[in-house]
C-alpha cells in the first residue's frame, strides 16, 4: 500500500523557507494561568458494535431505532475562560453501528432511525475566553453505519445514517478559536440506508453521510484561527448509499453525501481565517469517494426526488462583518463518483428531481460585504489526478423537471487568487 502521508512530509520540510507577512500581527499566546487543561491520549484496540432492532406492532403511533458506536470520544466544555485541549486518538479496531425498523403500519406519529459511527471524535468549547484546540487523530480500521426500514405503512419517515473516520469540532462565544488538527484515515468508511414502504401519508426524508476526515469550527463575536492537515490514504474508500422503494408516496426525498476530507468554518463579528499565508490548510485525498442515491416510487404526490453529492476535498469558510481569509492546498488522487436516480410511475403532476454532483476539490470563501468593512483575501492550490464522474440515468420515469448534473475537477467559489502554497503548522 502506498501511503499519501509520505508526500506530505516532503512538503512540510519547506516551511522554514516561507515568510508569513499577511498574519504577522498575530502572536500565538499561551493559555491563561487559570485555563482548564485537558490532555487526552486514547487508543482503541478492540472492535466496537452498536445494534438496535425494533419490531413495530401493527397500529403503533410512533417508532424509533437509535444506535451510536464510537471508537474514541473526548470533549472539553467550559462556561467561561480559556480551555487548553490537547488530544491524541488512535482507532485500531473496527467501529460498526446498525439499526433496523420493521413491522407496522405506523400512523399518528413519526417513524425514525438515527445511526452514527465515529472512529475518533473530539470537541471543545468556551465563552469569554480562548479555545486552544489541538487534536491528532488516526483511523486504521473500518467505520460503518447501516440503517434498514421495512414498514407496512407510515405517516412520516426519517432516517439519518452517518459514518466518519475522524471528527473534530470546536467553538467559542465572545472569545477566540485557535485550532489545529491532524487527521489521517487509513481504512474504509461506509454509510448505507435502505427503505422499503408500502405507502406513506406525510413525508419521507432519508439521508446517508460518509466522510473520512471532518472539521467544524464555529464562533460568534469571535476571532477565529484554524489550521489542519487532513489525509485519506490510497486504497481506501468513502461510500454513501441511500435506496428507497415506496409503492405509494407523498413528498419522498433521498440523499447520499460522501467526502474524503472536509473542513468548515462558520463565524460572525470577528476576524476569521482558514489557514494562513505560507501555512496553508492541506487536504490530500487518496480514497475512492462514492455517493449513490436511488428512489423508486409507484403513485406519488408533492415534490420528491433523489440527490447524490461526492467530493474529494472540501474547504469552506463563511464570515459576517469582519476580515476573512482562506489559504488552502488541495490534492485529490481518488476517483469521485456520484449517481442519482428517480423512477416514478404515476404522479398528480407534482415536481420530481434528480441531482448528481461530483467534485475533486472544492474551496469556498464567503463574507457579508454589507455587514461591515471586511476584506476577503487568500490563495488556493488545487490539483486533481483522478476520475470525476456524475451520473443520472436517462430513464427517469415521470420526472417533471429539476434534473441536475454537476461535474467539476476543481471548483473555486469566491474571489480568491490561485497560487501554489506550502504546508506548515498554523500558529
Amino acid at each position: 500500500m502506498r501511503h499519501l502521508t509520505k508526500a506530505i512530509i516532503s512538503v512540510t520540510g519547506l516551511t522554514g523557507l516561507v515568510v508569513s507577512p499577511a498574519l504577522a500581527q498575530d502572536v500565538y499566546p499561551d493559555p491563561a494561568d487559570d485555563a482548564a487543561v485537558v490532555v487526552v491520549d486514547q487508543v482503541l484496540l478492540g472492535d466496537v458494535f452498536a445494534d438496535m432492532t425494533v419490531v413495530v406492532d401493527p397500529g403503533a403511533t410512533g417508532a424509533s431505532a437509535i444506535a451510536t458506536a464510537s471508537g474514541n470520544i473526548s470533549s472539553a466544555h467550559v462556561d467561561t475562560g480559556d480551555v487548553d485541549y490537547d488530544v491524541v486518538q488512535s482507532q485500531q479496531g473496527e467501529v460498526l453501528a446498525g439499526t433496523t425498523l420493521v413491522g407496522g403500519p405506523v400512523h399518528g406519529g413519526s417513524s425514525s432511525t438515527l445511526t452514527t459511527a465515529y472512529g475518533n471524535a473530539a470537541s471543545s468549547s468556551t465563552s469569554e475566553g480562548t479555545t486552544f484546540h489541538t487534536v491528532t487523530q488516526t483511523s486504521d480500521a473500518d467505520v460503518s453505519a447501516y440503517s434498514d426500514i421495512y414498514l407496512d405503512g407510515a405517516d412520516d419517515v426519517t432516517a439519518t445514517t452517518t459514518a466518519a473516520a475522524n471528527v473534530s469540532e470546536y467553538s467559542s462565544l465572545n472569545g477566540t478559536n485557535r485550532g489545529f488538527q491532524s487527521q489521517t484515515g487509513n481504512a474504509d468508511v461506509t454509510s448505507v440506508t435502505d427503505v422499503n414502504l408500502c405507502c406513506n401519508n406525510d413525508y419521507v426524508a432519508v439521508a446517508s453521510v460518509a466522510s473520512g476526515n471532518t472539521i467544524s469550527s464555529t464562533g460568534s463575536t469571535t476571532t477565529n484561527y484554524n489550521g489542519a492537515v487532513q489525509v485519506m490514504d490510497y486504497d481506501t474508500s468513502v461510500y454513501a448509499e441511500t435506496a428507497a422503494i415506496v409503492d405509494s408516496g407523498t413528498s419522498v426525498n433521498t440523499s447520499a453525501t460522501a467526502s474524503g476530507n472536509s473542513v468548515t468554518v462558520e463565524n460572525e463579528w470577528g476576524f476569521a481565517t482558514l489557514g494562513r499565508d505560507g501555512s496553508e490548510v492541506f487536504q490530500g485525498n487518496g480514497a475512492d469517494v462514492t455517493a449513490v442515491s436511488t428512489l423508486e416510487l409507484g403513485t406519488w404526490s408533492e415534490t420528491s426526488g433523489s440527490t447524490a453529492y461526492g467530493v474529494g476535498n472540501s474547504a469552506l469558510i463563511s464570515n459576517i462583518g469582519s476580515d476573512t481569509g482562506m489559504y488552502a492546498n488541495q490534492e485529490n488522487f481518488g476517483d469521485v463518483t456520484s449517481y442519482a436516480s428517480f423512477d416514478g410511475s404515476t404522479s398528480d403532476g407534482s415536481q420530481g428531481y434528480a441531482s448528481s454532483t461530483a467534485i475533486g476539490n472544492a474551496a469556498t470563501a464567503t463574507m457579508c460585504y454589507g455587514c461591515g468593512d471586511g476584506i476577503l483575501s487568500g490563495s488556493t492550490s488545487q490539483s486533481n489526478s483522478a476520475n470525476i464522474t456524475a451520473t443520472i440515468p436517462t430513464a427517469l420515469g415521470q420526472l417533471a423537471n429539476l434534473t441536475h448534473l454537476h461535474l467539476y475537477n476543481n471548483k473555486l467559489f469566491g474571489t480568491l487568487p490561485t497560487e501554489i502554497g506550502v504546508l506548515s503548522h498554523l500558529e
